[in-house]
């Protein structure tokens, strides 16, 4: 067994410091503190303890002396350093130093092995696993600079704004392959029906990035804004329900929810912006909408179970189900269903144009042709419109939206088929998607001053989908796994290697 030198510790003894810490409760409670006073200087032990036991861990790793030279699997020879070298790690209880040997083919050589970041399993850049994800807690919900006030007054320490920045873009970078390649959901665990839906939604950028942007990228919305493309996959039982049902729904009257309403299943979402390939001496750039929607289609064939009805949700933008059509196979299996939020928005339109300010002849007017619509009666229910805009002779604007409406039933017709969606228990709303436009991105991406670019859009959007989809713990796991595996390839040459600071 090889037993390498280690460091004396210096630490104080973690017992000592314990029983002082309980002196000092006792005093406290004796003097009758307020608990708001006690429990800062509680802390601030706590976590003081806790840097001198991690001091104690490391400096217990002893040196990584494995001898003057190792030899790999593969028959190469590594050789010790002249030296050992200066490390230091920052973990949630403060930075720790520490001297370590390392392995080279030769002088001036990449280093290949070093033996106590491999025991260890440390990370490439100075701070730990577990900080990096500790610290991205406070940033996938406040500013950098908030975040790093608020990690100051919990961990009692200072990270750069630029670092917690620099952790946010790694992490970015390892959840969107991440994202790429999920594991499919145990099938037992899925609902009936398997449902796939997106939508876009701007993230405001600073101007000299949102002025370089292609032509396609460019949101015509004012502020600079550059499009992400959501896209959510989730399954779901069906629920049955009637029309009278619905339109009573999208009114917000009062109602009993039945409790037997089911929740969405395994939902996972991404946020795409326009990705950069280069193919043989050419550099191709896809917009986000064939990002989200190549992402959802594969997502769709590892889940997808053999006669699971799939179904597609979106608002009437033509762009959005002219690249699903692109991104999906087996199109002739997918039933496409226009989201009735922003059908009962565009007969409303129609109804101010008929009514005027009257709201409740405009309430009425609503009513009806929304129930008509969800009992199949969309042609229908244009043809009425048409027949309406003659009668009453509108005019000039108000012709022009009700037009716009009929347009729009017209040419959505075929996903509005709303008696045989709720026939079948299929969801009609788009509320998944909506909700995921709200928490993902705006809640962060759009506070007060806020601007981005487009390489750090991505990467928080990306760390905030895996809390959205239930997917930050497996991701840590993997994560570090990979990292392992890429960082520390000859760790298996440790394994006689025992500290002098733990030989018996």
């Amino acid at each position: 067994m090889m037993i390498a030198k280690g460091c004396e510790t210096s630490n104080p003894d973690l017992v000592e410091m314990s029983v002082k810490l309980e002196q000092f409760v006792r005093q406290a409670a004796a003097e009758a503190k307020p608990l708001h006073e006690v429990e800062p200087t509680v802390l601030g032990t706590v976590l003081e303890i806790g840097k001198h036991a991690l001091d104690l861990f490391i400096q217990l790793q002893g040196d990584g002396d494995l001898g003057p030279s190792v030899t790999t699997e593969e028959g190469k020879s590594l050789h010790r350093s002249e030296e050992p070298t200066q490390r230091t790690i920052r973990t949630v209880f403060g930075s720790h130093s520490f001297q370590t040997y390392t392995y080279a083919p030769g002088p001036k050589k990449k280093i290949q092995l070093r033996p106590v970041d491999a025991r260890m399993s440390l990370p490439k850049g100075d701070y730990s696993y577990f900080l990096e994800e500790v610290s991205q807690y406070f940033c996938v919900e406040e500013a950098f600079a908030k975040a790093q006030q608020n990690i100051g007054k919990v961990l009692r320490q200072t990270i750069p704004v630029d670092s917690l920045e620099r952790i946010n873009r790694r992490l970015g970078t390892q959840a969107e392959a991440f994202m790429n390649d999920l594991t499919p959901p145990p099938p037992e665990e899925e609902g009936e029906l398997l449902v796939v839906t997106a939508d876009g939604k701007g993230v405001p950028m600073i101007r000299e990035e949102a002025e370089q942007l292609p032509a396609f990228r460019q949101s015509q919305r004012r502020g600079n804004r550059c499009m992400a493309t959501l896209a959510a996959v989730y399954s779901v039982d069906r629920y049955m329900r009637t029309a009278e049902e619905v339109v009573a729904a999208l009114f917000r009257e009062e109602r009993v929810v039945g409790e037997d309403r089911p929740a969405p299943c395994h939902k996972r979402v991404v946020a795409r912006f326009a990705g950069t390939y280069e193919i043989d001496d050419d550099v191709i750039e896809v917009p986000g909408l064939y990002e989200a929607w190549w992402w959802a289609a594969e997502e769709v064939e590892r889940r997808r179970q053999p006669g699971q009805p799939l179904l597609r949700l979106a608002d009437g933008q033509e762009s959005l189900w002219n690249a699903a059509s692109i991104c999906q196979q087996r199109e002739e299996d997918v039933v496409d269903i226009l989201d009735i939020v922003h059908v009962s928005s565009y007969v409303w339109t129609a109804a101010k144009a008929f009514c005027g300010e009257n709201h409740e002849q405009g309430e009425a007017f609503t009513r009806d042709r929304l129930l008509r619509i969800l009992q199949g009666e969309v042609q229908g229910v244009v043809f009425g419109l048409r027949q309406m805009i003659s009668k009453r002779g509108l005019r000039g604007q108000k012709r022009k939206e009700v037009m716009k409406v009929c347009c729009y039933f017209e040419n959505n017709a075929h996903r509005m088929r709303y008696d045989e969606y709720l026939a079948a228990g299929y969801p009609i709303g788009t509320g998944v998607i909506e909700g995921a436009c709200r928490h993902l991105v705006k809640d962060r991406m759009e506070r007060s001053g806020m601007r981005w670019v487009v390489e750090g859009a991505a990467s928080m959007l990306a760390v905030r989908a895996l809390h959205v989809s239930n997917q930050w713990n497996t991701f840590q796991k993997q994560r570090i796994e990979a990292d392992r595996k890429q960082l520390h390839p000859h760790s298996y040459l440790l394994s006689d290697y025992t500290p002098a600071t733990l030989a018996v």
